[in-house]
């Protein structure tokens, strides 16, 4: 068999189900067997590394990203598992901070097939992309040697395809309503998947939580006999400082107090991403890992997270941030009325039809001064109608115009800003992925995926 090309690599992951895209959609019997086959038949790659499982509403990728950047300045080989990606599901596979080439992807998925096929042969039901790409970073880890690697959790978190690794420390972010199609209509429905996580024994960090969601996570660990850290309550921190291109914290930890920490991310909600890493990265000095507050300080200074309150250009102000479920959203426009107070806003904005559209719209629509709503080119099925979008947000009174393409919403947004004005690109990761294409004048790397 010749070797795959990249682009027919993108094609056959593709063409299995893909439960990202589907709104509601969930496997028919839904359990961890399919990604527990493919393990199995790859011989454990999971087990070839220590790791940090983090699992969260709101974060959990910036507080994965921020624990990856801190070991990595402790001189360790890190692996980092993500999603969404923005423009390239290469981002997804990260070691320090460089994303697997199109080759090593191509290569693996090579030598995965056989091992696809079988399982597909042998186990109930069909493995998702999901699982496929969670196997394929855990086989590129292995390959790598990596010291540690930190894996955030898909959706929910108990039946998540990476909760097969068997973590050294486990993270909740906060938790809020979101993917209530699949996780359950409440705080305490929700915060239970997440909390599926944790592992018997196993440490936990918790970011803030409400009553209910702390309630569950509290009864977990006492269940599993795990301790649990929690911010606001055994970590605390402190804004020292904001602008419009970083922030500067004293977070006080466990184990000593950390100053005049320099992140290049705007929002308190950074703020308690930065606590909650640096409490997961206290807990791994406990397995032998060798940390020091020099190595926190430049692992937070240096961690890049795009899509998230990013600032790309000033006059007008132009921003791009995937806030896609209704906490994101109040963190987003609560940060932008806080920096910029005085300034005209408009936002272009593209929800997902599984997210909670209505207050999404009313959030976004109470704080902008006007909104482009835009039809992406990929994946449509999963966005919702920017006719229906557009209607939602003129209940609140707001100006709001409708295009055919994110070029067309972009030139818009400019043609109604003058030079003092704010343009922010919003509502998910799949819009902010494709501006950035736009704006960068890039091909997309493949149409399924978003």
């Amino acid at each position: 068999m010749n070797p795959s090309t990249y682009k027919e690599t993108l094609d056959y992951v593709y063409g299995f189900v893909d439960y990202e895209k589907l709104p509601g959609a969930s496997p028919r019997r839904m359990n961890l067997d399919r990604i527990e086959a493919l393990v199995e038949a790859l011989d454990h790659p999971e087990c070839h590394w220590p790791s940090v499982h983090v699992a969260g509403t709101k974060g959990k990728g910036s507080t994965a990203s921020m624990i990856a950047s801190i070991v990595h300045q402790g001189g360790y080989r890190v692996g980092l598992y993500t999603s969404p990606h923005l423009v390239s599901i290469r981002e997804r596979i990260m070691v320090n901070g460089v994303p697997i080439s199109e080759e090593e992807v191509s290569q693996l998925v090579d030598k995965m097939r056989p091992v696809i096929e079988y399982t597909h042969q042998e186990s109930e039901g069909f493995a998702s992309s999901f699982d496929i790409m969670t196997a394929l970073a855990f086989l590129y880890f292995k390959e790598q040697n990596v010291d540690l690697a930190v894996i955030e959790s898909g959706l929910g978190g108990r039946l998540d395809s990476t909760n097969v690794i068997k973590p050294k420390v486990c993270a909740i972010t906060p938790i809020g309503l979101d993917h209530t199609d699949r996780l359950g209509t409440t705080i305490p429905e929700i915060a239970r998947e997440k909390a599926g996580i944790i592992k018997r024994g196993v440490p936990t960090v918790s970011a803030p939580q409400t009553p209910d969601a702390r309630t569950i996570i509290r009864e977990v660990c006492r269940r599993l006999e795990c301790s649990l850290c929690e911010v606001g309550t055994d970590i605390h921190y402190t804004i020292q400082g904001e602008d419009t291109r970083q922030q500067t914290l004293d977070i006080r930890g466990r184990e000593q107090t950390y100053h005049h920490l320099t992140i290049p991310l705007l929002g308190e909600f950074q703020a308690c991403n930065a606590a909650t890493a640096i409490g997961v990265v206290e807990l791994l000095t406990q397995h032998g890992l060798s940390i020091s507050a020099d190595d926190i300080n430049r692992g937070i200074r240096e961690v890049r997270l795009p899509g998230r309150m990013q600032v790309l250009e000033h006059q007008p102000w132009l921003i791009l941030d995937g806030a896609h479920n209704v906490m994101a959203a109040e963190n987003l426009t609560q940060t932008l009325q806080r920096l910029f107070p005085s300034r005209r806003s408009v936002l272009v904005l593209s929800i997902h039809q599984d997210k909670a559209v209505d207050e999404l719209c009313r959030v976004f629509a109470d704080y902008a001064d006007e909104i482009v709503v835009t039809t992406r080119r990929v994946l449509r099925r999963r966005q919702a109608d920017p006719e229906k979008v557009a209607a939602l947000c003129r209940q609140s009174g707001t100006l709001v115009h409708v295009t055919s393409s994110v070029s067309d919403a972009l030139e818009m947004a400019r043609t109604i800003t003058t030079p003092y004005d704010l343009i922010c690109v919003t509502g998910s990761f799949a819009l902010v992925g494709e501006t950035m294409e736009v704006l960068q004048n890039l091909e997309p790397e493949e149409t399924l995926s978003r």
